[in-house]
């Protein structure tokens, strides 16, 4: 946070990132209100000259296949990932390195167990890639059997936003249908505004929606909770959607 601030960022006073438990030293971080917060009030900045981005490198949008165009993009994040990660405290990003090093691995299902993915694939319907997204779409290009390629490609997917991974918001938890805040688009003006976007009281968790959100497109309707397991590695609580391609039933 510090870093983010010396770079020109903000996060409120009012604000503090903790575990969800604070008995529990292991319990999942997240951000929550330590004082009554205003609608519209502002809750953080994120310049982008904190971003870890691919904006300028990334492959424009065509008439292509989508899923080819996403997959392409998310091969240039992880390796621009992988390089600041190879020049540990002499990248720019050091702080925000530092911190994405400590992630866990094996959260995504793709980079699970044998056991673990035949196991979700008993539960799942017959096509859905949230086991084999990895092996099927980036095997010999991105990824190599390599855990450490596997692990940094999880990151790119887990914790980024479109074509970049964006320090301090990507500790806001998911909740859809209790989301309080409001942003503009990452890509505009220097960076990421975030402001309540009701009334949050003292205590409150601040949350965020990973497919329902400015810069999500069009996923909201096609993009539900078995998505949200194969790319951000938690089964959502309720709301939740459920998409059944073979059958036509959103």
């Amino acid at each position: 946070v510090l870093w983010v601030v010396s770079k020109g960022g903000f996060l409120s006073s009012k604000l503090e990132i903790r575990g969800m438990d604070p008995s529990d030293k292991t319990s999942p971080l997240g951000v929550f209100a330590k004082e009554d917060i205003e609608t519209k009030e502002q809750l953080m900045f994120v310049p982008k000259s904190a971003y870890i981005s691919i904006q300028d490198e990334a492959i424009p949008r065509d008439n292509s296949d989508e899923a080819q165009y996403y997959y392409k993009n998310l091969c240039l994040l992880s390796k621009k990932l992988k390089t600041e990660m190879e020049k540990g405290n002499d990248s720019d990003y050091a702080p925000f390195i530092n911190y994405l090093k400590n992630q866990r691995r094996g959260q995504l299902p793709a980079t699970w167990s044998k056991a673990g993915k035949d196991a979700l694939r008993l539960v799942l319907w017959h096509g859905h890639d949230a086991v084999d997204w990895m092996d099927k779409q980036l095997k010999n290009i991105c990824v190599n059997g390599d855990p450490w390629d596997e692990h940094l490609m999880a990151l790119a997917v887990q914790r980024g936003y479109d074509n970049a991974l964006i320090p301090v918001w990507d500790m806001v938890n998911h909740k859809n249908g209790y989301v309080n805040t409001e942003t503009d688009s990452i890509w505009v003006d220097n960076g990421l505004k975030v402001r309540a976007s009701r009334p949050i009281q003292a205590g409150e968790e601040i949350f965020a929606s990973y497919n329902e959100c400015l810069d999500c497109g069009n996923v909201w309707w096609y993009w539900g909770t078995p998505e949200i397991l194969r790319d951000f590695g938690f089964v959502e609580s309720y709301r939740q959607r459920w998409v059944f391609y073979e059958y036509n039933i959103w």
